[in-house]
């Protein structure tokens, strides 16, 4: 994976004076290809894009590709953006899109086992074998859901988006942002009590709201 993105940026010069910048006046920067500009966006909105991906793929490797395809992006097609002060939007948009890939061809690679690699390590920083045990049959399970429900679902109940926000970034009407939401929480939250491992997070999450 990081061979075919090896172009991405995958580190920037931090601005020796970083601005405190509305949106509108980072991305105008950004459209102009200014470098404290390119900096401040990604030292802004990378947490936030590796954060959605490692909880969408369970990987940080993998978290840490997809940031750099998304800013290598982010940076090719500024120009297009139409509404700077909603860059955060335009950032999250080009998220989506990478990660439904990435499902994509995740979904793909499970029909084909030839293809599969090593399994991915999950990105979490514990010794508790239990807790990266349910963490591993956790993933599993939304392995099944679609890629849009999926990134749904993690924009919704991982990182907390308003429904509004998730249909903007996805491009999707309300109506099916809350349908997706209502399809992929009653789905986990079924094959989750099927596991008495997991059933206890549906009880403390409440993850069908």
């Amino acid at each position: 994976m990081r061979s075919r993105r090896s172009n991405a940026p995958l580190s920037l010069v931090v601005d020796p004076q970083p601005r405190d910048a509305a949106d509108a006046e980072l991305a105008a920067g950004l459209v102009a290809g200014q470098d404290w500009a390119i900096a401040e966006t990604w030292h802004r909105f990378a947490p936030m894009v590796l954060a959605t991906a490692e909880r969408s793929l369970g990987s940080r490797a993998e978290a840490e590709d997809v940031a750099q395809e998304v800013f290598s992006r982010v940076f090719r097609k500024a120009k297009t953006l139409r509404q700077p002060e909603a860059l955060r939007s335009f950032v999250y948009s080009f998220a989506v899109r990478v990660l439904k890939s990435e499902l994509r061809r995740r979904r793909v690679r499970a029909f084909i086992p030839f293809l599969q690699s090593e399994p991915a390590e999950l990105g979490i920083r514990t010794v508790d074998v239990e807790a990266r045990d349910l963490l591993k049959r956790l993933y599993a399970l939304m392995d099944r859901l679609t890629p849009r429900d999926r990134l749904v679902f993690v924009l919704r109940r991982m990182e907390s988006m308003t429904v509004e926000e998730i249909a903007v970034t996805m491009g999707l009407s309300i109506s099916t942002v809350k349908r997706a939401i209502n399809r992929a929480s009653g789905r986990m939250t079924t094959w989750i009590e099927t596991d008495p491992g997991l059933s206890s997070l549906v009880r403390e999450g409440n993850w069908g709201r």
